[in-house]
């Protein structure tokens, strides 16, 4: 027999009703689809990127779906940023109850040319940026019982890519820096989770698109024959942040279309 209250607690275990979401890099991209997708599910936004003229354009979209909105102009390798953007939230929102950090950036180098120039500003944005937000909205949430961390990866992070050293070495350890967090901060109910794309159809491939032997070569590695688009990141970043995500925590979920499994 069917039991109700069950199928409507299993129903609503998505909704964000009531939780405010910080979300980096969201001037576009898999930022701006998280953005969007937590609005639809209830969630107040503050968008946080360094474009504000696209920020405001996520900020719109999420208003369009009925909720509160704002934007925020971050510079991620700044403490000080990072700890303004966590009290935005708190004094325009309310409150901080998920971290999407998706802001990032690459240079591509082989490793014997990649020189400090090449190296710090990716390590900096990539890691450090991350750290500084992680813990700007830890301390908020730690006062608060509670919140979610979602950190945005990549499966360089497992795979030995070429031309990818600084990139690859910053979202490796960003992985690492996700699953000690997660250790330190349970006791405080805070989840922290990581996801990690592959090649995701958005201006940050822009130079894979235009290489058709690269972007063959590509398609073959991937079983299910094509580049991810952002819905199919946009799903885990649901699960990590809502109550179906609950016990889950310490986890880095590849979003690969097979492209790690041989």
């Amino acid at each position: 027999m069917k039991d109700s209250n069950t199928s409507i607690q299993y129903k609503d275990l998505f909704r964000l009703d009531g939780k405010v979401a910080v979300v980096t890099g969201a001037s576009g991209g898999i930022g701006r689809g998280i953005a969007l997708a937590l609005a639809a599910y209830g969630a107040d936004i503050l968008a946080a990127g360094r474009n504000m003229d696209k920020v405001r354009k996520t900020v719109e979209m999420a208003q369009r779906a009925g909720k509160r909105a704002a934007g925020f102009s971050l510079e991620i390798t700044s403490k000080k940023s990072a700890d303004d953007l966590a009290r935005t939230a708190l004094e325009t929102l309310g409150g901080l109850d998920i971290l999407v950090n998706s802001a990032g950036m690459n240079i591509r180098k082989e490793v014997l040319d990649i020189t400090d120039e090449d190296w710090d500003p990716v390590i900096d944005v990539n890691l450090k940026g991350v750290l500084y937000c992680c813990q700007s909205a830890a301390r908020i949430m730690i006062e608060r019982k509670g919140g979610k961390i979602i950190n945005i990866a990549s499966i360089s992070s497992v795979l030995g890519h070429p031309a990818r050293g600084s990139y690859a070495a910053s979202k490796g350890g960003l992985i690492q820096l996700s699953r000690v967090m997660s250790t330190e901060w349970a006791p405080y109910n805070i989840c922290v989770n990581s996801i990690s794309p592959a090649a995701v159809d958005t201006p940050f491939i822009d130079g894979l698109k235009k290489n058709r032997e690269r972007l063959d070569r590509e398609l073959q590695r991937i079983p299910l024959g094509r580049i991810a688009t952002v819905d199919d990141v946009v799903g885990a970043a649901l699960l990590f942040a809502s109550k179906a995500g609950d016990f889950i925590t310490g986890q880095n979920l590849l979003i690969d279309g097979g492209r790690t499994v041989d």
